[in-house]
């Protein structure tokens, strides 16, 4: 009974017989992101495939041989690495994410006013003072 009435009413804008519609329109821009995901999926998978048709099944000895840019290995590949490279890849990660936060607070500075330039401020000041610290500790220099 109640839907008998709520479809005999006149009135201007949407019903609620009328929510279908709205749904399949909003749906149907999403039809061709789902379109070059399939695609996506297809093209990896062919590729895939292809790749288990054309390789080799029986490996030889030269290619199951360490490859090191033409030069012949020289002792374990296994052996122990470095802590300086480590301290080097941390500070190329602290600058790096701090050219993230710079990016975005540069292009919007104008709408961030002063509060903004305070906090950036702040933010350059306490990735310096790092980056000092590393300095005098002597992380940013290669000992052989």
């Amino acid at each position: 009974m109640v839907l008998y009435r709520l479809s005999h009413r006149r009135r201007e804008g949407p019903t609620l017989w009328s929510a279908p519609v709205v749904a399949e329109a909003t749906l149907g821009k999403y039809v061709p992101i789902l379109m070059l995901a399939a695609l996506g999926f297809v093209i990896i998978f062919v590729t895939l495939m292809l790749t288990k048709l054309v390789a080799p099944r029986r490996p030889t000895a030269g290619f199951l041989s360490t490859y090191e840019s033409g030069e012949v290995p020289v002792g374990n590949a296994r052996g122990p690495i470095d802590v300086q490279y480590y301290l080097y890849v941390i500070v190329f990660l602290v600058i790096d994410i701090e050219a993230v936060f710079l990016i975005p607070w540069a292009l919007r500075f104008a709408k961030l006013g002063a509060a903004g330039l305070v906090e950036m401020a702040i933010f350059v000041g306490l990735v310096l003072l790092g980056w000092a610290y590393a300095w005098k500790k002597g992380a940013l220099e290669w000992q052989s």
